[in-house]
């Protein structure tokens, strides 16, 4: 009987030990990939909403999923979308006017004529860069696609907020009023927090364990314009 029991707690033992280690395992792998926040501002200390912060790693988006860059108020909405390579995107136009879309950067050169409702063809786009799409209509709808090289991204709010959640130290920012080309980039790395510093904050608080502020030097007055090619005549909205 003695002899039996000292089994039974020997097993007890090795299961503790076992599930003790997995749980260490989850926290380290948890800690290594905690949340890191980004507050973008301007030269002037001012907010910057969508700005894309991307970094390397594992995307959450599945690119399996059809994004949606629509038409609302005869805007693109939203104004910049944020996508990975090789993702398709739909172009519905919610108006009750007709929409002539295009763009002709150099990542994904294309053409919607004349429709509202919904564009039945997606649209994959399958090399990463920056998209600026215009309206042969409406010369004042400017919008963006971002097409992320696999990375993990996120862009920021009204408040120039983004969290990521991620390993990485250097990271990627982007804006259009970065350049005049609307493509650059600016790198910066960022000393990591330690993991095991921060462990006892995160299991007792939700709030993020890193605050990091970019700051990035905009164009001032720079024209909205997107790329155009002289189309044969100017569309009406409301054509048939």
């Amino acid at each position: 009987m003695n002899k039996g029991r000292t089994i039974d707690t020997k097993q007890t033992r090795w299961i503790t030990g076992f599930f003790l280690l997995m749980f260490s395992l989850v926290i380290d792998i948890a800690s290594a990939t905690q949340e890191i926040q980004f507050k973008v501002v301007d030269q002037m200390g001012n907010p910057i909403a969508n700005a894309v912060v991307s970094a390397n790693g594992e995307p959450t988006d599945d690119i399996a999923n059809i994004a949606v860059m629509d038409q609302i108020n005869s805007q693109f909405s939203p104004h910049v979308l944020v996508i990975q390579k090789n993702q398709a995107v739909r172009f519905p136009n919610s108006d009750d006017i007709r929409h002539h879309i295009y763009s002709f950067s150099e990542p994904k050169p294309f053409e919607i004529r004349l429709y509202k409702g919904e564009h039945s063809t997606p649209i994959t786009f399958d090399k990463s860069g920056v998209v600026v799409l215009g309206c042969n209509i409406h010369d004042q709808m400017l919008g963006y696609i971002y097409v992320a090289e696999n990375e993990v991204t996120a862009i920021t709010d009204q408040d120039g907020i983004a969290r990521l959640r991620t390993q990485a130290t250097e990271f990627t920012f982007w804006h259009a009023n970065l350049s005049a080309s609307n493509s650059e980039r600016v790198k910066k790395s960022f000393a990591r927090e330690n993991a095991q510093n921060n462990e006892s904050t995160n299991r007792t608080s939700n709030r993020v364990s890193e605050m990091k502020t970019v700051t990035l030097t905009l164009l001032e007055n720079k024209k909205t314009e997107v790329k155009r090619r002289k189309f044969s005549r100017k569309f009406s909205s409301r054509e048939q």
